[in-house]
């Protein structure tokens, strides 16, 4: 549907990246962002009084990053209470309200009950949804994969994302022939390992369809994430990779 679509490495924004930037520009910090096309800027770890305003201060900082919205669950890898999954609506209102908003935002996969109400507050504001799904045990069975890549189509949404912890390098097998297969549907579609058996699937899941992948700007914030320049340098060599093994090769050697 999407055809060759423009691939992007998003790095997370949380308190100690946004702080220690907007102190110094010539942060350290400040040269992994500049160098990231996309942005997910955490709301669960800023206080809920902030969230109106990130979006601005974040484009003031990087205007030339694609913005994803993220308040993630503490189920998910995040912090935000999971008990308090159904009281994010008047927060996500709020933060769409604001003079400058992300371009997508992220709901998880469990929480697709909101997503009629949340879809009709993010369209008035021309912002996408990105549904994602996160699992801290294993990679799904193909099965899985397919009802939830035709869940995020029923609903409409423009986006998917799959992060699973492969604990074998086989795992990642899945997570490819899901790409192949749905990634094409997808606008922004990312799908990859987590863990230190996943850490390929980062730069290769890239090559088998997906146009959305992660880096590290300082402390890694999820299993076997891989640092930005390392990744920047991947992605410039993206076309020279003919395997997995040359990946892992170059892994090695950064």
């Amino acid at each position: 549907m999407f055809g060759k679509k423009q691939k992007y490495l998003a790095g997370l924004v949380d308190p100690e990246v946004l702080s220690a930037i907007e102190a110094d520009s010539m942060h350290p910090v400040f040269l992994d962002l500049q160098a990231c096309s996309a942005l997910e800027i955490r709301y669960d770890f800023f206080d809920v009084s902030l969230w109106p305003g990130l979006s601005g201060r974040v484009r003031k900082i990087a205007p030339h990053a694609m913005q994803i919205g993220t308040v993630r669950l503490k189920r998910d890898g995040g912090v935000f209470q999971d008990s308090k999954a159904g009281e994010r609506m008047p927060l996500w209102k709020a933060l769409l309200e604001a003079e400058q908003v992300p371009d997508w935002l992220d709901l998880e996969q469990d929480c697709l009950y909101d997503y009629e109400i949340l879809d009709k507050v993010t369209d008035d504001r021309g912002v996408k949804i990105l549904v994602s799904q996160h699992n801290f045990s294993r990679v799904p069975t193909a099965l899985e994969l397919r009802d939830f890549a035709r869940d995020v189509a029923r609903v409409g949404a423009s986006g998917l994302k799959i992060a699973a912890m492969c604990n074998m390098e086989e795992d990642c097998e899945r997570l490819y022939d899901f790409c192949r297969r749905f990634g094409d549907d997808f606008e922004l579609f990312a799908a990859f390992g987590m863990g230190d058996f996943g850490r390929v699937s980062r730069i290769w899941s890239l090559k088998e369809g997906a146009n959305l992948t992660y880096g590290s700007m300082g402390r890694a914030a999820a299993p076997g994430l891989i640092e930005v320049p390392t990744m920047v340098r991947a992605l410039e060599k993206l076309p020279e990779f003919h395997s997995q093994f040359e990946i892992a090769t170059f892994l090695g050697g950064n």
